[in-house]
């Protein structure tokens, strides 16, 4: 980027010296009359009041004719004498002028050609001649006139084309770089940059009738081109702007901005079908009015970059100054061509201008957003490596936490079974009358309540870790339930449905699902009251399926949350008044998860059921 700077830096040097080869005008006065009639002739215009005009003449859009009267001292023995109408853009150009001769008959020169507009020779005598100029234009009239001798006319050619070069060696840098930039990234704003910056070259090249010097192509030398060109410059600048506004996350302004752009498309079209006056007169204030717009957005987002103080305040203090010579520049320009302020030299000059500062521009916002994304890339970096710090410190954390676990649930076993072989000894030996029994009953029930919950911790760590792999197999459903009947309270349990068939799952995971529904409805019922397993046939997205459900009366524990009940470690509040730790049901979810299924809840006014799905073999 630093020696795309010091290239631009140069070339822009050499354009700021080319106009040491100035050309002398020989025009020493200047005056500018309206023909609202369009009709009057040359005699009637000479007697009629003509009013002081600048040397560059602006007048906005009119139906009307322009003549102006250009006062030129002629020196001697000059020879041939060149006219040159700066920007080549009227429709009809007639001059008229005295004869070199004397006595001779006044003379008229049509310079309605675009060429002849460029360079005319003209023959004049010694001294103070009068000129008139005749200038119709379906557009705005911007007229610089000259009268110079060939001398200074080669010097004006010189000058011409030494800016041309410039600007040239400008734009042909930064369109290097920008199709690099499109090939290599391939973003919308890239593509708009590149796009805008290839218009703003030909509007320049096409305002100053360069484009002969390249192609001989006749429809581009034409003022339709030009004119063309200018709107497509408002729909470029448009697009672009759009696209920064996405880039930066002005979503409501992009949204208005493309809507402006659609209305530029139109104009194109309607410049070819409707009456060309009406719509470049409406191009231009609307033009004007949208890149006040656009430069109110461009300054608000220039406040956003100058408050950054991770920028250097050098960079910032350039930055500031170039957008506001920028912003003045062009809000000069379009105050013009809405007629607010007087003059055109300064709209003569803006198409080079802006050869200037686009690409400068250009190279600032590229500066800025690799800046940017350099900086995201690194603060992307480093969120991975914290990232995986954090990760490997998970992973080391839960494999600690498994080898804790399985020494704790290994060493908790061996006194348990110790207390539980002593409690059914001891009640084998005491009768059955002896006060003793219950205590020892109670006892063995504590022991079973620690054994349950172990058991549940190991099967929630071994979840934890991935280590319960799935294998479905056609399995028996006959068999899968009669795994119930090793629960404790089997004798609760009534089973009804289908129990002829096969089902394909894994069988463990199925026999864990089982065992803790069943298992939970028992524990959370009345005593004395009945457990409810019923299967019946039931449609799955992947074909015929089986619902096992498991219906259990509500005690005093109350109805569980159905949106939190699959929550690990939740107990309703009721139900923290038995022995558990709120993994039974989040593990049998878990696995059923596993198997492709799901569980779900549901209860009434006296029930609580839980519907377990398995797909039919």
């Amino acid at each position: 980027m630093l020696k795309v700077i010091k290239l631009y830096l140069l070339v822009f040097a050499i354009w700021l010296t080319s106009g040491a080869a100035m050309a002398k005008d020989l025009v020493v006065d200047r005056a500018i009359f309206e023909d609202v009639t369009a009709a009057m002739s040359l005699d009637q215009v000479k007697a009629a009041t003509f009013d002081p005009a600048p040397g560059v003449i602006f007048e906005r859009f009119s139906r009307s004719t322009f003549w102006v009267r250009l006062l030129v001292d002629a020196p001697a023995d000059a020879g041939p004498l060149a006219v040159r109408i700066r920007p080549t853009l009227l429709d009809s150009a007639m001059l008229y002028y005295p004869a070199a001769e004397a006595g001779g008959s006044e003379r008229v020169l049509d310079l309605s050609a675009r060429s002849a507009q460029k360079d005319a020779r003209i023959e004049l005598q010694p001294g103070l001649s009068t000129l008139y100029l005749r200038a119709e234009s379906i557009g705005a009239i911007l007229i610089h006139a000259q009268v110079m001798t060939q001398a200074s006319g080669m010097a004006q050619d010189l000058d011409d084309y030494l800016e041309l070069g410039a600007v040239l060696a400008i734009y042909a840098l930064l369109t290097v770089i920008m199709v690099g930039l499109v090939v290599m990234r391939r973003d919308s704003l890239g593509v708009f940059f590149f796009v805008h910056l290839l218009v703003c070259l030909v509007l320049y090249i096409l305002v100053f009738g360069f484009f002969e010097t390249f192609l001989a192509e006749d429809w581009l030398h034409g003022k339709t081109a030009t004119r063309l060109t200018v709107i497509a410059n408002f729909l470029s600048f448009c697009l672009l702007m759009q696209s920064v506004m996405g880039y930066v996350g002005m979503r409501r302004l992009q949204r208005w901005t493309l809507f402006a752009s659609a209305i530029y498309v139109v104009l194109m079209v309607l410049f070819f079908v409707a009456d060309r006056h009406q719509v470049l007169r409406f191009t231009s204030v609307f033009g004007a009015l949208t890149t006040f717009a656009l430069l109110g957005v461009m300054l608000g987002m220039f406040v956003g970059f100058s408050k950054n103080k991770s920028i250097s305040l050098v960079a910032r203090l350039i930055a500031g100054f170039l957008v506001a010579l920028f912003i003045a520049i062009v809000c000069r320009s379009m105050l013009q061509v809405l007629g607010v302020l007087e003059g055109g030299a300064f709209l003569l000059q803006s198409p080079a201008w802006r050869g200037v500062f686009i690409p400068l521009g250009l190279v600032g916002f590229l500066w800025q957003r690799d800046r940017v994304q350099n900086h995201a890339l690194v603060e992307s970096q480093i969120e991975k490596a914290i990232a995986e710090v954090q990760m490997k410190d998970k992973t080391q954390r839960l494999a600690t936490q498994s080898q804790f676990m399985a020494m704790l649930m290994h060493e908790l076993k061996t006194p348990l079974y110790i207390i539980q072989v002593a409690t059914s000894s001891l009640s084998r030996h005491i009768a059955a009358s002896n006060p003793d029994i219950k205590r020892l009953d109670n006892i063995a029930r504590a022991a079973d309540d620690i054994n349950f919950i172990i058991d549940r911790c190991v099967q929630a760590d071994r979840l934890d870790q991935s280590d319960l792999p799935v294998h479905k197999t056609p399995v028996a459903l006959k068999t899968l339930l009669s795994e119930v009947k090793n629960i404790k309270g089997y004798e609760r349990i009534t089973c009804s449905g289908i129990e002829q068939a096969k089902v394909v799952t894994d069988f463990q995971y199925a026999r864990i699902i089982l065992i803790n529904l069943v298992t939970n409805a028992l524990k959370y019922s009345p005593p004395e009251s009945l457990i409810q397993l019923s299967v019946q046939e039931a449609p799955l997205m992947a074909g015929q399926g089986l619902t096992i459900r498991i219906t259990n009366a509500v005690a005093g524990a109350g109805r569980p949350d159905p949106l939190k009940v699959f929550t690990r470690y939740y107990r309703a509040e009721g139900a923290k008044k038995e022995v558990g730790a709120g993994l039974g049901l989040w593990l049998a979810n878990s696995l059923a998860v596993k198997l492709g299924s799901e569980l779900r809840c549901s209860s009434d006014a006296e029930y609580v059921h839980f519907d377990f799905q398995l797909e039919l073999s």
